[in-house]
């Protein structure tokens, strides 16, 4: 009778890490055509906000790559996975330190500059669709981290939920910088 709960918990097991595996995949293309997309517009248009959100994007890539090893690796060598899930905690934790940092510088630059960013339609759709999806990935990656016993997808699911508060915060952003020039784009200063 022990070995069949045992198999059964080895099946629900090698299930978590390709549902883990999955959100893993779907946060690097995620990002990666989010990410690039937040930066073009973010430097074209100045905008703080998405040049912070395409950096969050890229870190959790990186800390998504990590887990895809760790979650792969898990399927012929558990012991190493064990290794690799305490790299992919120290990256996530270096990500949300390393967003934090520039948000945080740049929002500081921005108010001793008095920069205005322009506005950005596009800019705003993109914060728009990303609060829909980032949310509901993000608790994906809490669940299945919950389940699976991985404190580094858990740590990528905060991550996740951290870029969609910055999505919330570019959505406001770009909102209150098209109130403020009446809908159209904010002009550049002439020099």
């Amino acid at each position: 009778m022990l070995t069949d709960s045992t198999a059964l918990a080895d099946i629900d097991r090698r299930s978590l890490v390709g549902s883990g595996l999955q959100l893993s995949y779907f946060t690097i293309v995620w990002n990666g055509v989010v990410g690039a997309t937040a930066l073009v517009v973010g430097l074209t248009t100045g905008s703080l906000a998405l040049a912070g959100f395409a950096v969050n994007a890229f870190l959790d890539s990186c800390a998504s790559v990590v887990l895809v090893r760790r979650f792969r690796k898990e399927r012929s060598d558990p012991v190493a996975a064990d290794h690799l899930e305490c790299r992919a905690q120290t990256w996530v934790i270096v990500a949300m330190f390393v967003v934090a940092l520039y948000v945080g510088f740049e929002a500081v630059r921005a108010i001793v500059d008095g920069a205005h960013p322009e506005s950005s339609r596009f800019g705003f759709g993109l914060a728009a669709i990303s609060l829909l999806v980032l949310p509901v990935l993000g608790l994906m990656k809490r669940r299945t981290a919950a389940r699976l016993g991985s404190p580094a997808l858990g740590g990528d699911g905060v991550l996740t939920l951290a870029a969609a508060a910055l999505a919330a915060i570019t959505l406001v952003a770009l909102l209150a910088t098209l109130r403020s020039t009446g809908g159209g784009p904010t002009p550049r200063p002439r020099y």
